[in-house]
């Protein structure tokens, strides 16, 4: 078996001495934004530095996530920054893309001499926890409120879109990413700040966004216009917002995208997803 450099060291963790197999550049646990499980069924790869190269599968680990190893093996990552694709061919869930500065080899073997990178870099530091948006396919259970989507712009639908509703009070209650049609599927939480009781029909203003200016579609990468977001390396050890924050989540903007200059207003029956509508973005 062939082993990444550095492989063969020995390294003292929290657990004592022990001997270096292989080392992770990188993990990735997908989050289902709606429970806050583990995001099944999805494909992540990385991207090849030249545009229009191949997508290469990271190891799948199951439950446990995509790994993505140092060494010179089929897979082996050289590269100090990596683009990641994240996406679910059953449209369960809302493609996304990842760039992300890694841990170097130096770093992770304290070859490079400088703390602190000298030190045991913890497995948390390497792991990327990004939620993923429902898709139109997404397993809807009784008694979820919510509508779906076609957010459109004079007409036409807008690839990528990004929806937020506001409720009573102007509470957030849920948000919601769209896919290279337009198609939204947006879940709530709550009725914002309305006082009990409940009603059974109530009001909420969505608020779209679109990329501005739409980047050119490649017929034969349908996610090559798909933004890449930016993420910072996480610390060692990591902080909670390395491991949780709003680019993380999905609700902090991307540059290049516009938010509307107009919300809508939709009335939204407890208990229920309503059919699809259109959603003009102005």
């Amino acid at each position: 078996m062939t082993t990444a450099p550095g492989a063969g060291d020995a390294i003292t963790v929290d657990a004592g001495r022990v001997d270096v197999l292989h080392r992770l550049a990188l993990a990735v646990r997908p989050i289902d934004a709606r429970t806050t499980g583990t995001a099944g069924g999805v494909r992540i790869g990385r991207e090849a530095p030249a545009p229009g190269g191949p997508v290469r599968l990271l190891e799948s680990h199951g439950a446990a996530g995509w790994v993505l190893r140092y060494g010179s093996g089929t897979g082996g990552v050289r590269s100090r920054v990596v683009v990641l694709r994240l996406d679910d061919p059953d449209r369960r869930f809302v493609p996304r893309r990842f760039r992300l500065p890694l841990w170097t080899l130096a770093e992770l073997t304290g070859a490079d001499g400088r703390p602190p990178t000298a030190a045991y870099v913890p497995a948390a530091s390497r792991l990327l926890r990004p939620w993923l948006l429902p898709g139109v396919a997404y397993p809807v259970t009784g008694g979820v409120t919510g509508l779906r989507l076609r957010v459109t712009h004079r007409g036409a639908p807008v690839r990528w879109p990004r929806v937020e509703a506001f409720g009573a009070g102007g509470m957030r209650v849920g948000w919601a990413h769209g896919d290279e049609h337009g198609q939204v599927l947006l879940l709530v939480d709550g009725i914002g700040a309305l006082a009990p009781p409940t009603p059974s029909v109530f009001d909420v203003v969505l608020r779209t966004a679109v990329p501005d200016p739409a980047a050119a579609v490649d017929p034969e990468d349908p996610l090559a216009d798909l933004v890449v977001e930016d993420l910072p390396r996480s610390q060692a050890p990591p902080t909670d917002q390395d491991l949780d924050n709003p680019v993380l989540r999905g609700l902090a903007l991307p540059p290049g995208y516009r938010s509307s200059t107009r919300d809508v207003l939709r009335s939204l029956t407890v208990g229920r997803v309503l059919p699809a509508t259109d959603l003009p973005h102005t």
